[in-house]
């Protein structure tokens, strides 16, 4: 499954839902195609990830998807937060106002993380008391770490455009093997269950647009064009050891004995 972003390469509009004003964005520099050309293996090596690939057929195990589910609340809930560290980097009104507004979209979305993990009888005291795992952690300190100290492009290149533009691909494939949790382990998938998904996979696309459009206003150098691409390299890096973990430390069959009989033969 491919789902890199491509910019507008001509000045070009995108209705970002309904009933909202269409943006308008800038014909794309040539380092931005090479941004866009260096991450799509990142990209893919996480859209082929089991943990996706499996949820994405209804195969991944109750255990797994509730475990997976719980493991990212902690960094959907404070995503708002790493957007508001950028608004004092903003130079411009557009920008600033970019942020706000997505700040606002965010908050909603952590609340509808939380009508999905409901459905799958997941009780809050479990998701606010879920012991995360290192990798998870790992992915969000890096957040933390780009946010506080990164520039504005670093920051929007790790965070809006890297991870919200990926999580909109996961979100289209997941969304096709949700029906077949349906109904089991006393699962009532609502459709404010399937709100998340729906929203990254159908609706969420301008974030990482105007990430882009942020991007390329505010770098002016050789020197920051490689920091925002590795910034956008190292959080994919992070969010695919992360739901590999995920994938791993939930998995109902000891895969690393799997691993060692590998190697063994």
């Amino acid at each position: 499954m491919s789902q890199l972003l491509t910019f507008p390469t001509t000045a070009n509009q995108l209705a970002v839902s309904p009933g909202i004003q269409k943006r308008s964005f800038s014909p794309h520099p040539p380092w931005i195609v090479h941004l866009i050309n260096d991450i799509a293996p990142y990209q893919e090596r996480i859209f082929n990830c089991p943990l996706v690939k499996e949820t994405a057929k209804g195969s991944l195990s109750l255990e797994q998807m509730r475990g997976w589910l719980m493991q990212l609340y902690p960094f959907i809930e404070t995503f708002p937060q790493w957007i508001a560290l950028n608004i004092a980097k903003a130079e411009d009104a557009s920008a600033k106002e970019t942020l706000i507004d997505n700040i606002r979209v965010e908050k909603w979305h952590a609340k509808q993380w939380m009508d999905m993990t409901d459905a799958f009888g997941i009780s809050r005291e479990s998701l606010h008391s879920c012991s995360i795992l290192p990798e998870v952690e790992a992915l969000t300190h890096y957040m933390w770490s780009i946010n506080l100290r990164g520039t504005l492009a670093e920051s929007m290149s790790a965070m809006s455009y890297a991870i919200e533009g990926t999580t909109q691909g996961i979100a289209r494939s997941v969304l096709q093997g949700f029906p077949k949790y349906d109904g089991r382990d006393g699962i009532h998938l609502t459709k404010r269950a399937y709100a998340w998904m729906k929203n990254h996979a159908h609706y969420d696309e301008a974030h990482p647009l105007e990430a882009l459009e942020i991007i390329i206003r505010s770098t002016d150098t050789e020197h920051m064009q490689e920091k925002v691409t590795h910034a956008a390299k190292r959080s994919m890096e992070y969010f695919h050891i992360a739901l590999d973990a995920c994938y791993r430390k939930f998995n109902p069959v000891d895969v690393s004995v799997h691993h060692r009989s590998a190697r063994a033969a």
